[in-house]
């Protein structure tokens, strides 16, 4: 009894064994990372060679190890150097063209000169293999960014053709060859390839060898036409899914998660020959879509058959210019500010580049929001264009730059000039009067800079930041003394300036992710030349409770309470 019980116990460990192996297999080949592959669908490269009687005497045999046919109109065989980056074509077929299950098709240079004669072949002249390294791809669509089916680096090769590892890189007229006739595929050409000597390279008239066990996964890779754009472009997002075959797939879905561009987290894609996709049940799954969105983000999608089977894919986005639709209240409005006209001393402002609460008693903000990642980083200049802001309601004041001309104090931002220099547009928006308030050379020159500098090593360190920054109080001295107003009593002079700034790794569904452990920055400045223009602003660092009780605002009203209420008390160290 003791025995049988042993004996399921080990059945049952490698059974769990059995399952983990089979699991790995189950993501998605993205040509943007190596390390994330599966076994190929069908099309391998099953033998290849690099040299021979003349040094572009070269070949590469395919191998459908599959139980089904493929045609491989659509599909190329593509070439990188050692530590290439760019794909170059060999050959493409634009034209049906059926390999059999387990049918070997051959593909040579036009310098080749073996006795079995090639299927296609490709010049020498736009591309030569090296006899010391390179990689060689089978790609499903365009150069680069199709559906990478299967791949192999040989030599020297580090470029993300290679799989785990490198296999050799073949003698003259010898060749690497795929193991166990062409059907062994562990995603590791190292120990799925071994020396042929001589080359004994298979063609469309070579016997088949169907391998067993073949089409047990499903795949699928992701693309976007075009991959590049400006943010609030839009571009064309497709899935291309292969079938499983053992069983057959049925009822497969694909379901995308944009919410890195602004869309949905369970966003179907379609097959159906709307939304953007071409041709109707193909399992090219597609999406059109509006990116909202800046610098270089990740989409991603799952695949799944009613077989129970799934296969995840990814593209990343390149997105220039500013993002749009940003969300600077993402963590709460803390005055509760509004729309409303009447509401004359906390007055809402939406911006496409932050957001504010205006006082019109004070022609000054009671605070400024925005939201700060890389994204927001360019090399737009500072446009130094102070104006007023024509967006406030009718018969309100409007404050100029004339205003404060000889007043002793700076026209300080609120929102950084440096913190929106993705386009001209961005930048100039930071020189409103409405982002202005009067402060003291010494605190607007100093500290207050000293931080906003800091914020963005932050950003270049991969951070995303929340920032709400403002004044209260009246009284403050500048250059010329000490002044309760300026601009003949239109504009109030605050006694103290704050800041809070929440720091989050860059991600989505940001109040969500503030958790206790969250980075925050609180600050209160005095409005005065005594500040001292040297003074480092870690000298000023405050709670954010500390802000609530001097200002009545109430942040972070969107984070969960027990995590809202820890975050406030601390008082960062860093």
């Amino acid at each position: 009894m003791k025995k049988c019980f042993l004996s399921l116990i080990v059945i049952a460990i490698f059974a769990a064994a059995l399952f983990y192996d089979v699991a790995a297999f189950a993501y998605t080949r993205s040509e943007l990372s190596s390390d994330i592959v599966m076994v190929s669908p069908h099309l391998v490269v099953s033998q290849f060679q690099v040299a021979g009687g003349v040094a572009t005497d070269e070949f590469i045999e395919l191998h459908n190890l599959s139980s089904d046919s493929v045609d491989l109109n659509g599909y190329r065989v593509v070439y990188r150097s050692a530590a290439g980056v760019n794909d170059v074509a060999m050959v493409q077929w634009n034209t049906s063209t059926i390999v059999p299950p387990g049918g070997f098709y051959l593909v040579t240079s036009n310098t080749y000169d073996g006795t079995v004669s090639g299927n296609i072949s490709y010049s020498t002249g736009s591309v030569s293999m090296s006899g010391t390294g390179g990689g060689i791809g089978i790609r499903l669509g365009d150069l680069n960014t199709g559906v990478l089916i299967d791949s192999v680096g040989f030599g020297t090769a580090t470029n993300i053709f290679v799989e785990a590892a490198a296999t050799a890189a073949p003698a003259a007229n010898a060749s690497q060859s795929r193991k166990s006739s062409g059907c062994q595929d562990t995603d590791n050409n190292l120990s799925d390839f071994a020396n042929t000597n001589p080359a004994a390279p298979r063609n469309t008239s070579s016997p088949v060898n169907v391998c067993s066990g073949g089409g047990t996964t499903l795949f699928a890779a992701m693309n976007a036409n075009p991959q590049t754009l400006t943010s609030g472009g839009t571009t064309l997002l497709t899935v291309s899914v292969i079938p499983a075959t053992t069983p057959p797939s049925t009822g497969i879905s694909v379901v995308g998660n944009l919410a890195a561009i602004g869309g949905s987290s369970g966003q179907q894609f379609f097959d159906d020959g709307t939304n953007g996709d071409l041709t109707p049940g193909d399992n090219v799954f597609s999406y059109f879509t509006t990116v909202n969105a800046g610098g270089s983000v990740t989409v991603s999608a799952v695949a799944s058959d009613e077989q129970g089977r799934t296969a995840n894919a990814s593209v990343v986005i390149t997105i220039s210019g500013c993002p749009v639709n940003d969300q600077p209240l993402a963590l709460g409005n803390p005055s509760n500010a509004t729309t409303d006209v009447s509401n004359q001393t906390n007055y809402l402002m939406v911006k496409p580049q932050y957001t504010l609460s205006y006082h019109r008693t004070r022609g000054i903000s009671n605070w400024a929001a925005w939201r700060i990642d890389s994204s927001w980083i360019g090399s737009a200049p500072r446009q130094d264009d102070f104006r007023p802001d024509t967006t406030l309601p009718s018969g309100w004041y409007r404050v100029t730059d004339q205003d404060y001309v000889g007043s002793g104090f700076d026209r300080g931002h609120l929102v950084p000039s440096g913190d929106r220099t993705c386009s001209v547009a961005a930048n100039s928006a930071t020189f409103l009067m409405t982002n202005i308030m009067p402060q003291a050379a010494a605190n607007n020159q100093g500290p207050w800079a000293d931080l906003e500098n800091y914020s963005r090593t932050l950003i270049a360190d991969g951070k995303e930041l929340y920032v709400y920054a403002g004044s209260t109080g009246q009284g403050g001295t500048g250059l010329n003394g000490s002044a309760t107003t300026i601009a003949n009593g239109n504009v109030t002079v605050p006694a103290i300036t704050w800041k809070v700034i929440v720091v989050l790794p860059v991600g989505s569904n940001d109040a969500d992710r503030v958790t206790k452990t969250t980075r925050t920055i609180a600050v209160i400045m005095p409005n005065q030349q005594s500040i001292g223009q040297g003074t480092p602003w870690r000298n000023f660092r405050t709670s954010i409770k500390a802000v609530e009780a001097l200002t009545g605002h109430n942040f972070l009203t969107n984070v969960r309470p027990i995590v809202r209420n820890l975050v406030k008390q601390r008082r960062d160290t860093l």
